[in-house]
């Protein structure tokens, strides 16, 4: 199924939440790259997943965009993207 034009519906405040989250990951991330870049201790990448909880707040975002995608396109197809994505998977 094409999603090129596609709607879905994302209630105000589930999009606040994301909308929030992804500024905060973009700046963050931006600021402790650059950061890195001029030397600093490797250490700040990994503490601010922890301290921030980074793992978990995408999860419950996937599952919202995820769920409103389903509803649009359905369980399979979206499976099979989800199937399609790059996973990291160690050196």
């Amino acid at each position: 199924m094409s999603l090129a034009n596609a709607e879905f519906s994302l209630g105000a405040e589930d999009a606040l939440l994301l909308f929030r989250d992804l500024e905060e990951y973009v700046v963050s991330l931006d600021r402790i790259l650059s950061r890195l870049v001029a030397g600093a201790d490797p250490a700040i990448l990994a503490d601010y997943p922890v301290d921030r909880r980074v793992a978990a707040r995408p999860a419950r975002a996937r599952g919202t965009v995820g769920d409103a995608l389903e509803a649009v396109i359905g369980a399979e197809a979206l499976e099979d993207i989800a199937e399609g994505v790059f996973r990291y998977s160690g050196p």
